[in-house]
């Protein structure tokens, strides 16, 4: 049967934001909103049902961390609030899972996409009366100090970055690294009360400030839906012209409280492009450390602590080496987020842990 619905309204309204018209399958988001639903829930794995991308686990093209239920004899402490004892969840293929697979060692493994930070666990205290619950764990600190998390490997702070670990903030920081993005765990409360007339408002701030970004400079004339008006004090519906910077959706993300924001490899990639034709990318390891690709930030950190000179970012093919996020042309190294260059002539293409590991594991 075919549903027949008019839909001019809201193209209109998404043509006054500057959003673009895409393709939709009702058959392709079905099949893809079936393996999220499992994944929110918990699929039981093997580690050889895991796979990597620069570093980070992955089970159907999408990113997952991976705990284990059984919390044994110490299930009554950690239902009580105490992590301390309990066994610890995984976000990337560390040292401690690289040796349980090689040692073939079983445990049941659940890979989930659920970022609550509570889990379902059980555990024993007797062997013999099985305790249930749920609570939260900690996430492990070989998999932080692997991937450089907010520098944890450069600051030697792996123990207390967990206690502030937010799993939302963790996958949007990666996003760019996998084909599907990260669904939103929760909205804030207040997020979605615009004022009536926002579109209209919307559209003449960045129409008035030719469709550039006020911090980048990058000129989103021929992608609009990647320019947005941020409301600085977080109420959005204080419209007043003190309260409202234009800014490209990876600006917007740097706000405060603004992390949520999540970003494509594709909407990335031509932001950083548009900063490039802009001049607004100097060689500073400070403003890339800033503004380069959230999922970079952590071997951005460990390259200019062991003294590298400041990469290329989002280099072209045009330039003569591959089309890849990050490279340093004098060394013929590449970095791509996803493993997926294929390496010319001369150069190297690595991705973000498998260059930690080599480079920087000295």
């Amino acid at each position: 049967m075919k549903l027949h619905h008019d839909f001019s309204a809201l193209w209109r309204i998404a043509e006054a934001i500057g959003a673009p018209r895409r393709p939709f399958s009702l058959e392709r988001g079905s099949h893809i909103d079936e393996i999220e639903a499992r994944l929110q829930q918990g699929v039981e794995v093997r580690l050889e049902d895991l796979g990597a991308v620069s570093g980070l686990l992955a089970y159907e093209g999408r990113q997952v961390l991976l705990y284990i239920p059984d919390q044994g004899p110490h299930i009554s402490a950690v239902l009580a609030g105490n992590r301390e004892p309990g066994k610890k969840f995984h976000v990337a293929w560390c040292e401690t899972l690289e040796k349980m697979k090689a040692s073939g060692r079983f445990n049941r493994y659940i890979a989930t996409t659920d970022v609550s930070g509570e889990f379902q666990l059980s555990g024993s205290v007797d062997q013999v009366r099985e305790i249930q619950g749920r609570a939260g764990l900690y996430v492990c600190q070989l998999c932080l100090n692997l991937l450089n998390y907010r520098q944890c490997r450069v600051l030697r702070n792996a123990r207390r970055l967990r206690e502030t670990f937010d799993l939302t903030d963790f996958f949007s920081t990666y996003a760019s690294c996998f084909t599907h993005l990260p669904r939103r765990g929760h909205v804030r409360d207040g997020e979605s009360l615009y004022a009536p007339d926002w579109p209209q408002i919307s559209q003449r701030l960045r129409a008035a400030a030719g469709w550039s970004c006020s911090e980048c400079r990058a000129d989103c004339s021929d992608h609009r839906q990647l320019l947005h008006v941020h409301h600085v004090d977080g109420d959005k519906r204080h419209n007043t012209p003190a309260n409202l910077r234009v800014l490209c959706k990876a600006c917007h993300r740097l706000q405060p409280m603004h992390e949520h924001i999540v970003l494509s490899r594709e909407e990335t990639r031509t932001i950083n492009g548009l900063r490039r034709q802009a001049g607004f990318f100097d060689g500073d390891w400070d403003q890339l450390l800033r503004y380069g690709d959230p999922a970079s930030h952590g071997l951005l950190g460990l390259a200019s602590h062991h003294g590298w000179p400041p990469p290329e970012i989002e280099l072209a093919s045009r330039t003569g080496g591959p089309a890849v996020e990050l490279a340093w042309p004098a060394r013929r190294l590449a970095i791509s987020l996803r493993g997926d260059t294929e390496a010319p002539p001369g150069w190297r293409v690595m991705d973000l842990a498998d260059t930690a590991r080599a480079y920087f594991d000295r």
